[in-house]
């Protein structure tokens, strides 16, 4: 099976989505009261960066109860090279932001270039992971409407603490 083909039967598209998610809540929320991109930037990345080690660490110490036969730095280790989903998918929700700054979009905006990004990766992703399992129709658009609409819910969060 070939690197991608392992990538998609793993976690790692939950883990990038999750991620994804978790970047794009911490960016509206930075960004509804921020003067500068950078601070948006920094304190995303930050907080991304920790989510992950929170994840990691959840992984390793948890999986000490399935996995009595390696020590804690064993799980640590396997835990670090095997959860990087998480700190990867926040990274497509950063860059969209800074490439809008880039533009010269004011924070605001990009923050919602970003989200709107997010809206559109999230059910891109859910479109072709229920199409690759033989979804079709009705129950297609559904299920990309719903992923979606987690992407939405952090649009109306933003539009909450901005006004």
């Amino acid at each position: 099976m070939s690197r991608v083909g392992r990538f998609l039967h793993s976690k790692g598209p939950a883990e990038m989505l999750y991620g994804a998610l978790v970047s794009s809540v911490v960016l509206a929320a930075t960004s509804a009261g921020a003067e500068t991109g950078e601070l948006v930037v920094v304190a995303t990345a930050l907080v991304s960066v920790t989510y992950w080690l929170a994840h990691v660490y959840a992984d390793a110490i948890g999986g000490r109860f399935e996995d009595t036969d390696h020590s804690a730095h064993h799980r640590l280790r396997h835990a670090l090279k095997n959860n990087t989903g998480v700190l990867l998918g926040s990274l497509p929700v950063l860059v969209v932001f800074v490439i809008g700054r880039l533009l010269g979009l004011d924070v605001q905006d990009s923050a919602f270039l970003s989200l709107w990004f997010t809206v559109a990766m999230l059910a891109g992703v859910a479109a072709f992971a229920a199409h690759r399992a033989g979804v079709r129709g009705a129950a297609l658009l559904g299920e990309t409407a719903l992923a979606g609409a987690f992407g939405l819910l952090v649009i109306g969060l933003k539009l909450i603490l901005t006004h």
